[in-house]
């Protein structure tokens, strides 16, 4: 029989050995579901000046190759703005519409809609695996709840994501590599989380969407 020394030796780099991968599995970047739907609030600013604030929602169905991004009333989105619509307001509710080829920008309050890029730009459904080699960040408390986060380098901003444990999101934000440094963050409504299926008609396109926008969206 082996000494009692031994055994609790033993036990303990057994202890040690098991909570090493248990903290690795949980500092691996995390992958979205293929199909959920999220409310959040949006900020943007530069430096420290707050240039707008506003409602929006994620509807996301990469099983179908389908999205809806809704950035709302007040939005300042940089894919909504500059593509040459007519509108009587621009800061207002702008949807970006995702299917297998291209992306949209409409404006459903004043049924104004173009096709904004495609995939040779890059406007796809983002993969479900986007944060695949992200840097583990550690945790962070985001509103009362404790939220892993990740960071990756993307072509034009250092992206960053945080969830709660069970995968519930939490916050996004980027941060523009050029000058100015502009930042951007989303922090979801974690109870509006959903990972029920979507209507469909949640990514229809409108008829009206049948032209190229005067001013496509250009990677930098």
């Amino acid at each position: 029989m082996a000494p009692f020394g031994t055994l609790t030796c033993a036990a303990l780099i057994s202890w040690c050995v098991g909570l090493a991968s248990l903290t690795r599995s949980l500092e691996q970047p995390p992958s979205w579901p293929t199909t959920f739907s999220v409310n959040f609030h949006e900020d943007h600013w530069v430096w420290k000046v707050h240039l707008a604030g506003n409602a929006g929602a994620w509807h996301y169905d990469y099983s179908n190759k389908v999205a809806r991004f809704d950035h709302l009333q007040g939005q300042i989105d940089n894919f909504c703005h500059g593509r040459g619509l007519r509108l009587k307001e621009w800061r207002g509710d702008c949807h970006l519409l995702f299917n297998t080829t291209d992306m949209f920008v409409h404006y459903p309050r004043e049924r104004q809609c173009c096709r904004a890029c495609g995939a040779a730009e890059g406007c796809t459904v983002l993969k479900p695996t986007w944060m695949a080699g992200a840097k583990y960040l550690g945790t962070e408390n985001i509103n009362g709840t404790a939220c892993q986060g990740w960071e990756t380098d993307g072509a034009a901003a250092t992206d960053r994501w945080y969830q709660a444990t069970d995968g519930t999101p939490c916050q996004y934000s980027e941060t523009i590599k050029f000058w100015p440094h502009s930042s951007h963050n989303i922090t979801f409504n974690m109870s509006s989380f959903s990972l029920d299926p979507i209507p469909t008609s949640v990514f229809d396109i409108p008829g009206y969407c049948d032209r190229k926008c005067p001013y496509p969206w250009r990677p930098i």
